[in-house]
């Protein structure tokens, strides 16, 4: 019996609210959206975090810039660093603020695929 491959899991980055829209839009699973400053420290962190859920092929996530993106923020009412919204079939279904260790976003894309796939 062959298993079906998964899609491997990737990092984008954002410039334009049509490429977001695009990406979660095309995104099968769990698309992490970060909104992000480089001079933020929190933010720093959650980068390498970030990435191994990326590599791990756990989820995909898509990078924002907000200094870079300001109008990408406003549409999305951003007013701290790290937020983290969560998309999953097409829409933004829950975010958080701050830094969350590994283990912790493992956790959280686990109890959202349990309770989105009953």
């Amino acid at each position: 019996l062959r298993k079906s491959l998964n899609m491997k899991k990737q990092m984008f980055e954002i410039n334009s609210f049509n490429e977001l829209e695009n990406i979660i839009k095309s995104n099968k699973g769990i698309l992490l959206i970060d909104f992000t400053s480089p001079a933020c420290g929190p933010c720093l962190m959650l980068t390498p975090v970030l990435e191994k859920l990326v590599d791990e092929n756990i989820c995909s996530v898509a990078s924002i810039n907000i200094l870079e993106n300001r109008e990408l923020a406003r549409e999305f009412k951003i007013s701290v660093t790290p937020t983290i919204a969560i998309a999953k079939d097409n829409k933004i279904i829950e975010s958080f603020l701050g830094y969350q260790p590994f283990e912790s976003w493992v956790e959280i894309i686990e109890k959202i695929n349990a309770s989105h796939n009953k």
